[in-house]
């Protein structure tokens, strides 16, 4: 009789290699300790029946090719974690493009409809949070929190600098100049970005950690 544990360790190595995936990535892609994806892959333990389905659902493959004695492979026309990323990366980037050359389009239609007497340079200027909100959008998953937060915080200054300059030199209102203060605003804005940053981290670190106690705690079971 052949050894199943032995068997769906070995696999789980194979097919985690062949996505060229760190035991960590697998880790943060089932919300399992990397602790645990080793032991699996040991033959350690062996983990629970839903587990194992999510797995396979994960890498593509049925269960009997998991427990097989072949060398499990995951299906080729299965997108990689890194695969993912690349892709939401250029996504992202076309998006980003897209924004300055609808900025530049709009920019030289003005331009030729009225003769260049009164130049729509303002355009450029809300381009920068329009692309960065844009950026956020496409690439939120791909972007580390300290990344996301930068740009959220570029986002708010920007923002805040467009309708300043708009005022200014856009409306008709008398000494618009004096609106300065407006960027006072972005003092507690940034704050609440950076505490609600720092909140969403700290409930990622809590749910893997909570995660692992419970893992822990059913090993220790066992």
């Amino acid at each position: 009789m052949k050894d199943i544990k032995s068997q769906v360790a070995k696999n789980l190595g194979a097919l985690r290699k062949q996505r060229g995936l760190t035991q960590a990535e697998v880790a943060e892609k089932l919300n399992y300790s990397d602790k645990a994806i080793s032991r699996w892959e040991k033959g350690d333990t062996l983990p629970d029946l839903n587990v194992l389905y999510e797995i396979c659902q994960f890498y593509g493959i049925t269960m009997n090719e998991l427990i097989g004695e072949e060398e499990a492979k995951a299906k080729e026309d299965h997108i990689t974690e890194k695969d993912a990323r690349a892709y939401n990366a250029w996504l992202c980037a076309i998006a980003g493009v897209s924004v300055w050359l609808i900025a530049t389009v709009l920019y030289f239609i003005h331009e030729t409809i009225t003769n260049g007497t009164n130049p729509l340079w303002i355009i450029f200027v809300w381009a920068v949070p329009v692309c960065c909100i844009v950026i956020l959008l496409f690439g939120k998953s791909i972007f580390h929190w300290v990344a996301n937060f930068v740009i959220s915080s570029v986002v708010a200054w920007t923002l805040l600098g467009s309708i300043y300059l708009n005022l200014v030199f856009f409306t008709p209102i008398e000494n618009a100049y004096t609106f300065w203060p407006i960027f006072f605003i972005g003092v507690p804005v940034q704050a609440i970005l950076f505490l609600a940053h720092k909140l969403i981290k700290y409930k990622h670190v809590r749910a893997r950690k909570l995660i692992k106690e419970i893992l822990d705690e059913d090993e220790t079971d066992e």
